[in-house]
């Protein structure tokens, strides 16, 4: 009978592997956004188109995807439901009739006034009793391991 290799191998405790450390880290951030963007009609899934759009209006799915990371079905949807929220439109792109550019309307640019207020309150609890030091240190080491998985890609976000 041959042993099983899982019994041969050390395993990183869980409360030291970075991994987990990660995931409930992002799990607790996540919890704090829901509960307080759930008030303005804002979920965790939107809130990075959001912030894209913010920060530069009047882009196409394509370029929010790829600022954001994410897939093209990924993007389609959540386009939609913030077109039902009417808190953007499609208009058409200048340069490609075949192209639409996702524009904020009145309400997704109020909006901004409000969730962004809130987005850096949950950030600054995030770093409560943390340097500035350690906070850039800290960043610099996530930006390392998100290079560590998909390379040096800017997310612009």
């Amino acid at each position: 009978m041959t042993e099983n290799p899982a019994k041969q191998r050390e395993f990183t405790p869980r409360e030291e592997a970075v991994g987990f450390l990660l995931w409930d880290a992002r799990r607790a951030l996540f919890r704090e956004f829901s509960q307080k963007f759930a008030q303005h009609g804002v979920s965790n899934g939107v809130f990075p188109v959001l912030r894209i759009l913010w920060d530069d209006d009047e882009l196409t799915q394509s370029e929010i995807a790829r600022r954001g990371l994410m897939t093209g079905p990924t993007i389609v949807g959540i386009v939609a439901q913030l077109e039902a929220q009417k808190l953007v439109t499609r208009i058409p792109c200048p340069d490609d009739s075949r192209k639409r550019k996702i524009k904020l309307t009145e309400e997704g640019l109020r909006l901004k006034a409000i969730v962004l207020p809130i987005a850096e309150d949950v950030h600054q609890k995030a770093l409560n009793g943390i340097t500035d030091q350690e906070a850039e240190l800290l960043k610099r080491l996530l930006r390392r391991i998100r290079a560590n998985f998909i390379g040096n890609r800017e997310d612009n976000s």
